[in-house]
């Protein structure tokens, strides 16, 4: 009996896990078939005039950043995290600074926008 019991909780657990709503929902990532240094460019190239981006390369890591800033009050708007995969597809994660669902869903909107449109 109790080795049917542990094993069915432990699934439960892992099921509930997978159930659970996002931890932070003012981010989002996605995969892309690109790889992390020209995928990095391409993102601080593209984010909206309206914010200054300051972009960086660790080729160390192998991974990317785009810290995004509103123009108007130099204050933290979101960032980009762009990691390598492998050599040809890189994750980029977005975290959005903008704390209001409302306000934030603009950003992640416009992020994934850039993000999207650096795919190819």
């Amino acid at each position: 009996m109790i080795r049917i019991v542990l094993p069915s909780a432990l699934a439960l657990l892992t099921l509930s896990a997978c159930l659970a709503p996002d931890a932070d929902p003012l981010a989002w990532s996605a995969n892309y078939q690109r790889p992390y240094e020209p995928l990095t460019r391409c993102i601080a190239q593209n984010v909206p005039a309206d914010y200054s981006v300051v972009p960086e390369l660790d080729q160390r890591q192998q991974v990317g950043g785009v810290l995004v800033s509103s123009r108007s009050n130099g204050q933290k708007v979101g960032a980009f995290g762009i990691y390598r995969i492998d050599d040809g597809s890189s994750r980029v994660v977005f975290r959005s600074a903008i704390k209001t669902v409302g306000g934030s869903a603009f950003v992640i909107d416009q992020a994934q926008q850039v993000a999207n449109s650096c795919a190819s």
